[in-house]
């Protein structure tokens, strides 16, 4: 996080999230490890051409919307910017 700008509603969510897993793993430090083991367990049993398709796949879809929306949040800021520097500053 940059300590100038407030942080995004996504990164706040992300590190909420974050802290609730640390949370649970902390009571619940066994059901955390069981369930660590089995799911890797059961992705080290499937086939590395199946979990390299699924990726692939997943990724193919969504990269155009994820670019295209990094693409029009940039232009904002942009426009958002050259708005800011033409207005006159109040003091």
């Amino acid at each position: 996080m940059n300590p100038q700008s407030p942080p995004h509603a996504a990164e706040l969510s992300l590190h909420q999230t974050l802290k609730r897993i640390e949370d649970y793993v902390r009571r619940e430090p066994t059901k955390a490890t069981v369930v660590a083991l089995g799911t890797g367990l059961f992705l080290n049993m499937l086939p590395p051409r199946l979990l390299a398709g699924v990726t692939a796949g997943i990724a193919t879809r969504l990269l155009p919307p994820v670019l295209l929306g990094l693409g029009v949040l940039k232009a904002f800021e942009i426009c958002c910017e050259k708005d800011a520097a033409r207005a006159p500053q109040a003091r």
